[in-house]
């Protein structure tokens, strides 16, 4: 196991993707606040003589921006990043080769969702350091620990995400086919969440508005994290859990 993930953590270096989501976190992050301290000089230039009103930028609002540009484009950088994990070492060929060692599918999948897992994680909490960070350098001082728990709240979502586009790269033909399989779970989740309550706040989407509530921000007060956000995180946890299990069984009755 230690040699797999130390092979995990090799290519990862190596092909020099660990680059990609610190990089856009870190955009995301400060990017948010800093859009938001500009919004009012941006409004009020292209404003053509109409007074808009805004409520004051407060701290809040930054955060609240990064936490919207990570769930849009932030979860499809997940997916781009991730998509061709397993789906390209099988095409490849490299996958036959491993396996020919005493190498078992499970730790393989596993060392896979443990290296690359982590780093997305880690991408996303170093964005949200610099969203706090510029948050108060642009905005004030924000309540730094509902950011936090915001922030923390937001994980087991990603996790999931980066979940399902390993098990669609375990189970698709390609990397391609993966990454379309994986976008509709990704957009299918807010859509039933807003059709249906209990799913919206118990499933796995509801820790989204759970930290969007938590965060407040453009005139909203933060509002407290409710029980039905834990059922959301444990729904996510779970979900992802069984993902690699799947994936596990996929590979396991798979030609190579």
């Amino acid at each position: 196991m230690k040699l797999l993930l130390g092979k995990e953590l090799l290519e990862l270096l190596r092909t020099r993707r660990w680059l990609v989501l610190p990089i856009l976190f870190v955009v995301f992050g400060i990017g948010g606040p800093a859009l938001v301290r500009l919004l009012p000089i941006l409004l009020k230039t292209a404003g053509a003589g109409l007074e808009i009103t805004l409520p004051p930028p407060v701290p809040a609002d930054g955060f609240a921006q990064f936490l919207q540009s990570a769930n849009q484009m932030g979860l499809l950088a997940v997916i781009l990043t991730s998509m061709g994990l397993v789906a390209s070492e099988r095409r490849g060929g490299t996958l036959a080769t491993l396996l020919v060692r005493p190498v078992s599918r499970q730790s393989f999948l596993w060392a896979k969702w443990l290296v690359n897992g982590v780093y997305a994680l880690l991408s996303f909490i170093v964005g949200a350091g610099f969203a706090i960070l510029y948050s108060y350098l642009l905005l004030g001082t924000p309540d730094t620990a509902s950011l936090l728990l915001a922030t923390a709240l937001f994980l087991p979502y990603l996790l999931l995400t980066f979940s399902w586009t390993l098990f669609f790269s375990t189970a698709a033909g390609g990397p391609a086919a993966a990454g379309g399989l994986s976008l509709i779970p990704l957009f299918l989740l807010p859509i039933l969440g807003s059709i249906c309550k209990p799913l919206g706040e118990y499933g796995p989407y509801g820790v989204v508005p759970a930290a969007t509530k938590l965060v407040g921000g453009m005139g909203t007060p933060s509002l407290p994290v409710e029980p039905a956000a834990l059922v959301s995180v444990a729904v996510n946890l779970s979900l992802s859990a069984l993902l690699v299990l799947g994936a596990w069984l996929v590979l396991r009755r798979a030609e190579l």
